[in-house]
């Protein structure tokens, strides 16, 4: 008689509330922790623009290059021990999403890696950036793979380093050229 009142005055109570505060461990893929508004506010990189880079940036930084991006997770550390997930995106680099995209402000670097979602979008930021401070040098009307050819470089070294001239390894600009006949190829 005692056990039976102590399952259900102390432990039936319990197990009620641990489920009623328990989150699905697949909530970020059924509710946004933020409304999608966030691509609103990319000026310079639409969704067929991305959907490009994103192919062309995965071939180059991710340790699967071939796989789909999703594949990589957003908390994967390069060996260089400075970028992250898939696209190699640094801590550093989102910081400058946080500060000049509003929508990022409440996004702490770790909700970034733990979320393939918020990860993509920040990366399209960081795309959105690049292209915004890049205007002088893409030519008007240039194709996906001329703002592949700028867009890759400066990902790699940086707005400062890309102005000042600075040149990626021969060993990328290679690759990115394989990308791009691999993925004309295809398409």
């Amino acid at each position: 008689m005692f056990k039976g009142m102590w399952i259900t005055g102390i432990v039936l109570p319990f197990l009620l509330i641990t489920t009623l505060w328990a989150k699905p461990l697949s909530t970020e893929y059924l509710t946004p922790a933020k409304p999608l508004l966030f691509t609103s506010q990319f000026l310079y990189v639409n969704d067929q623009l991305w959907g490009y880079l994103r192919l062309g940036l995965t071939y180059l930084e991710s340790p699967e290059p071939t796989s789909p991006p999703e594949d990589i997770p957003p908390a994967y550390m390069h060996p260089d021990a400075r970028g992250f997930g898939t696209y190699g995106l640094s801590p550093e680099a989102y910081e400058d999403v946080r500060r000049l995209y509003p929508d990022f402000k409440d996004c702490s670097w770790q909700d970034i890696l733990s979320s393939h979602q918020l990860y993509e979008l920040a990366n399209r930021a960081f795309a959105d950036l690049l292209l915004r401070n890049l205007q002088e040098y893409i030519p008007n009307n240039a194709t996906q793979e001329e703002i592949f050819d700028i867009i890759h470089k400066a990902w790699n070294l940086g707005l400062t380093g890309f102005k000042s001239g600075r040149e990626t390894v021969e060993s990328r600009g290679k690759r990115a050229e394989e990308f791009k006949i691999a993925w004309g190829n295809n398409h």
